[in-house]
């Protein structure tokens, strides 16, 4: 391998995850599940991780087989039979009130679950104290009792409850159990089998499960063949609709032969050995260890050699008429191959109700952003059509205050008009000499020239009433109240927004998760995501109506100050460039009166002259054409709005994006399964 591949080769091993193939079967399967649901991107709660591990542990259980019937049909022999050892206690009482699950252990032990959820082990030896209905037994849920029996590798046995024990809680406890099992074995007595009772409880309980039940007639070992084939043939043609097959054995035959069984019988003294080393290996003072090991092992094997040199033929007839091989040969023949099936159609079926719970989640947070993104969208057009009918209204109101404006230069003007009067001035004109005389004569002429009385206008205008500067403060405080009602119109347009956004928000901040395989991270996410929507969403609205907040105000402050700070000025400015005009003309007037005229001010002249003055065409570029700073404001402002909706929106869509890509991860799975 040249350098460059072997480079590749460990770059690929180092930084790129190869996905883990996976056997084609139902635990490979279970496993990919758990590869991809599993993953750290999926946010995976406990719950989630709990239920897989429960499916897996379910596809590696072997089948299910329950064990039912009257009270006193002998379900404990019967059990103890199939298992080849009497462990569970009889009696004529219905002492099975709990139910027992068999299942294959290392050691023979049981464990006692109760109802709060805590568990105890036990020696075997002591199950009739938690199964024994006349005991104190209302806080124990189930038990579990672990055998070391090859049959067990293959089956779980449940010992369930009669129906017909007196007690309503035992019989909806079989009720229930009898749902999840994959087979059950009706156990009868041979002369109980198709009485009434019988056939009411049939009836009532079994009418659902006629295709993975066995009906087991026990005692045959007291009946003749005679009498034993009449009842098979009875229980078959009346109770065809419940069971699959009717099969008569004699669980004492059975328990009795099976218990003399050679294997069995070998395994019973290898425990005894074992156990023996470990109760006495235990103990501190035990001396000479290994010789003590040595004394056991030579007896061990002295009686194992004893077994395997007995004739237990005898047995070996008693078991096969027993008919106990039968009911484990439907058991392997009709009920196996149908729970593989159904426990194959039934994880899957809930794998993909998983995957169809998980993506109702992401669907859930998909919806909770596109109301969010539908909330934005709707205030993006609410706002423009508010901004465009606030930028009419104010466009007149500014309109209208610079007619005020125009009005109080009109009331000046007038003024200053009314006190230009007329006063007597005198000019020299030369006469023509005479012949006697050659000296230049100078005659003396008066005439009437405009003037403009200063002092008289500055006293009516500014000084006695103040007139005027009282209409300039009022003028100022209608300028500061458009400015007010700008200002707040613009804010009332983000508490639009404010409001849709709180009302999405609430129910969002303190949202829990419905099904324990939800993620508990990506809901405290969302809740997360919804208690920061100021940041998120808002922030960047009232940012902007902020600064529009100081350009408003700065506007208005920048023409308040050029009308409040300048009128005065200006009509000093005015007056005198009118004194000085009218002095210019009398200059020339009296230069060449044939040439030049007196100028006599007019009314528009001096409204010009004071709108110059007062700056007015700057202020109607302000104020009175069609595009004001208020309209300039608002065209920014809606434009601005605009850019920030189309960031949230992307800002949204991206936090979508995980959602969606996962939703299709799951999907695609669901296909596989």
């Amino acid at each position: 391998m040249s350098k460059l591949n072997l480079f590749i080769t460990e770059y690929k091993e180092k930084f790129i995850e190869v996905a883990p193939v996976f056997d084609e079967n139902l635990l490979g399967l279970i496993q990919k599940a758990k590869y991809i649901l599993l993953d750290d991107k999926m946010s995976p709660s406990f719950g989630l991780e709990d239920e897989l591990n429960k499916l897996q542990l379910r596809a590696k259980e072997p089948m299910k087989v329950a064990i039912t019937g009257q009270f006193s049909s002998g379900k404990s022999t019967f059990l103890n039979a199939l298992l080849s050892q009497s462990i569970l206690p009889t009696g004529i009482t219905p002492v099975t009130s709990k139910v027992n699950y068999i299942k294959y252990g290392d050691e023979l032990k049981i464990r006692v679950r109760y109802t709060d959820g805590s568990d105890e082990y036990h020696n075997v030896e002591e199950i009739s104290k938690f199964t024994d209905q006349r005991g104190n037994v209302e806080d124990i849920e189930y038990l579990t009792l672990y055998a070391p029996l090859e049959v067990l590798k293959d089956i779980v046995f449940v010992d369930t409850p009669g129906l017909n024990s007196g007690a309503i809680t035992d019989t909806k406890t079989t009720q229930k159990v009898l749902k999840e099992v994959d087979g059950i074995i009706w156990l009868s007595l041979i002369d109980n089998a198709g009485k009434m009772s019988e056939a009411r409880v049939l009836q009532q309980y079994l009418n659902e499960y006629q295709n993975k039940s066995l009906c087991v007639l026990n005692q045959k070992d007291k009946f003749s063949d005679a009498q034993i084939e009449q009842s098979v043939e009875y229980v078959k043609k009346s109770f065809s609709e419940y069971f699959s097959e009717v099969i008569p054995i004699s669980a004492i035959q059975a328990l009795e032969s099976r218990s003399h069984d050679k294997n069995i019988l070998i395994a019973n003294e290898l425990e005894t050995f074992l156990h023996t080393l470990k109760e006495k290996l235990s103990l501190s003072h035990v001396k000479d260890e290994e010789e003590f090991i040595e004394q056991r092992y030579k007896e061990y094997s002295k009686k194992v050699e004893s077994i395997v040199g007995s004739d237990l033929s005898k047995n070996i007839e008693l078991l096969e008429t027993s008919n106990i091989n039968k009911v484990l040969d439907f058991i392997y023949r009709e009920i196996q191959p149908k729970a593989l099936s159904a426990k194959d159609f039934a994880i899957k079926k809930e794998l993909k109700y998983i995957c169809h719970k998980l993506i109702e989640q992401h669907n859930i947070f998909l919806n909770i952003y596109d109301e969010l993104f539908k909330e934005i969208k709707s205030f993006e057009i609410e706002a423009e059509g508010k901004f465009a009918s606030l930028k009419a209204e104010f466009t007149k109101d500014l309109k209208d205050a610079y007619s005020k404006i125009e009005e109080l230069i009109e009331l000046i003007a007038n003024n200053i008009f009314n006190h230009i009067s007329q006063t007597t001035r005198t000019r020299y004109a030369k006469k023509k000499g005479t012949l006697l005389s050659k000296a230049s004569v100078y005659e003396a002429i008066e005439y009437k020239a405009p003037k403009v009385d200063a002092d008289l206008i500055y006293k009516e205008l500014f000084y006695d009433d103040e007139l005027v500067a009282k209409m300039f403060k009022k003028y100022v405080r209608s300028l500061s109240e458009i400015q007010d009602e700008v200002n707040s119109n613009n804010a009332l347009v983000y508490e639009i927004l404010k409001k849709k956004i709180r009302k999405w928000q609430n129910p969002y901040e303190l949202i829990r998760k419905a099904d324990k395989i939800f993620s508990d991270i990506e809901f405290a996410n969302i809740r997360k995501f919804a208690s920061k929507a100021y940041e998120n969403i808002l922030k960047s609205f009232s940012d902007e109506i902020q600064a529009s907040y100081a350009k408003i105000s700065s506007e208005f402050n920048h023409l308040s100050s050029a009308v409040s700070f300048n009128y005065q000025n200006a009509t000093e400015v005015s007056v005198a460039f009118l004194d000085k005009k009218i002095e210019q003309s009398v200059k020339l007037y009296e230069d060449n009166p044939t040439k030049f005229s007196l100028y006599y001010p007019k009314t528009e002249e001096i409204k010009e002259r004071l709108k110059i003055s007062f700056h007015l065409y700057e202020l109607q570029n302000m104020m009175n054409t069609n595009n004001t700073f208020l309209n300039k404001n608002y065209d920014r402002l809606i434009e601005e709005f605009k850019n920030i909706d189309r960031q949230k929106e992307e800002f949204i869509t991206q936090r979508k994006l995980r959602h969606i890509k996962t939703i299709e991860i799951l999907e695609k799975f669901m296909e596989e399964v």
